[in-house]
């Protein structure tokens, strides 16, 4: 233990001045909580306990880690690392990069071994959550989570000046001005809906309510109108809230801006709810996720069901309202996004619409279900760091173009705006992005788009 954290250490200090060479060690952080009971160990006092409370709230997830690197060190014989930015090789020699990493910045701080400065910031902020460190975790049952470090580390430098980056914080005042993240004018967050559907504007009772994002409609917008259209070609009694849909706040809540969040959801759950309909889909997945379970961390609550497009079309297809009968011809394969997947755990409803596809040959890549690569896009890793966010979905390109797949198809638009732009480097020669949606490539196959 004590060699590995010595190494730990070193690679940190060439870096990051975390640890000063005198004092570090994480067995003298552990020395305090070294007889006690692990339900005790939320009652264990560090002299910065009062100073940093949300650090000191996540306290007993980061005792419990003893960098063992599970986190890190990926169990599949073709892949060295599960984590995007501990693989990236500008960070390669920086345990502050890494899931245990972030739990011993907790418990540093806490000790006061270390201030917060930019450059520890930069670790904090440089993750995309994707959760691949919880699952692996040798410790397991959300024991010593360093997601739970991580957001308290957030959290912490939002509140003290030193985050979120300067990228993340152009974002958060998008989303205030214009209500969405991308600065796009607010009117046209619709302005790509098809001609032929007529668009149902903030209608009462109706059964579902279409929540488009902010990805879909200002980036990548075949999935939305491929949505639309089935929604349409299925007799679905539904509606939208057009311009007055706001960000969902996903974006600032990753990034430790809780309360800006929290502003712009509750203004759409008000909205939902006074519309009185039955429940809300949307094909973003971070909107998903947001509205379903990251409400909770701002005191907010879902005031319908939420779920997700491939919930809805299955069900559809299962209906008979929905007929996919034209073949595509093609062989895909299909990433799991974090938000749905690790997060929430939507494993077989994408891969049960992929087997109502006429004409398609579906093949797994390595890394599937609970144990997928991350694109690197989310955490605000994409628009903080777009270098380690475009490495990360240069990797998935190439474990998923070893397949033999023609297309890599995804369910999350960011996903695949991250793909796409990695793609006109990495040129693989695979289809990606919108075109390639699991939504769109539905609605070829019913012969609407």
């Amino acid at each position: 233990m004590l060699k590995e954290v010595k190494k730990m250490a070193e690679g940190i200090k060439r870096d990051i001045p975390l640890y000063t060479k005198d004092k570090f060690s994480i067995p003298y952080i552990r020395h305090a909580s070294r007889d006690a009971e692990p339900e005790d160990w939320n009652t264990i006092k560090f002299p910065n306990s009062d100073k940093y409370p949300d650090l000191d709230a996540a306290k007993s997830h980061a005792l419990r880690c003893w960098a063992c690197r599970s986190c890190e060190i990926s169990t599949f014989a073709n892949w060295a690392y599960i984590c995007p930015p501990a693989a990236f090789p500008k960070n390669s020699r920086t345990a502050a990069y890494r899931g245990h990493g972030k739990n011993y910045l907790v418990l540093g701080l806490l000790q006061g071994y270390f201030e917060p400065t930019e450059a520890v910031a930069e670790a904090v902020f440089q993750c995309a959550l994707c959760g691949n460190c919880t699952i692996q975790c040798a410790i397991g049952g959300g024991a010593s989570d360093p997601l739970v470090s991580l957001d308290a580390l957030r959290r912490t430098f939002v509140k003290l000046g030193l985050g979120p980056m300067p990228k993340h914080k152009r974002f958060i005042e998008f989303i205030q001005k214009y209500h969405n993240a991308y600065g796009e004018p607010t009117e046209n967050r619709f302005a790509w809906w098809p001609p032929e559907v007529k668009k149902p504007v903030k209608k009462k009772k109706a059964d579902v309510l279409y929540f488009a994002g902010c990805t879909g409609p200002y980036r990548v917008q075949e999935p939305c109108i491929a949505t639309v259209k089935l929604l349409n070609a299925a007799g679905v009694d539904f509606t939208v809230l057009d311009t007055d849909e706001w960000c969902c706040g996903s974006p600032a809540l990753m990034v430790g801006a809780w309360e800006e969040a929290r502003e712009t959801l509750k203004h759409d759950f008000e909205l939902i709810e006074e519309l009185g309909v039955s429940r809300v889909v949307t094909t973003c997945a971070g909107c998903y996720r947001q509205l379903k379970e990251g409400c909770k961390k701002l005191g907010l609550k879902p005031p319908v069901e939420i779920i997700y497009t491939v919930e809805l079309v299955n069900e559809l297809i299962r209906q008979g309202k929905l007929k996919p009968t034209k073949p595509l011809n093609i062989t895909i394969t299909y990433h799991d996004p974090c938000h749905t997947g690790r997060h929430i755990g939507l494993f077989d409803e994408p891969r049960e619409l992929i087997s109502y596809l006429p004409g398609v040959k579906f093949v797994e890549m390595e890394r599937i279900f609970h144990q997928s690569w991350c694109c690197g896009a989310g955490g605000g890793m994409m628009s903080g760091f777009p270098e380690t966010a475009k490495f990360a979905a240069t990797e998935r390109l190439k474990e998923a173009k070893a397949t033999g797949a023609s297309y890599l198809t995804t369910v999350c638009p960011f996903c695949e705006l991250n793909f796409y732009r990695a793609e006109q480097d990495a040129k693989t020669g695979i289809v990606t992005g919108g075109e390639a949606d699991l939504i769109v490539l539905l609605a070829k196959a019913c012969g609407l788009m």
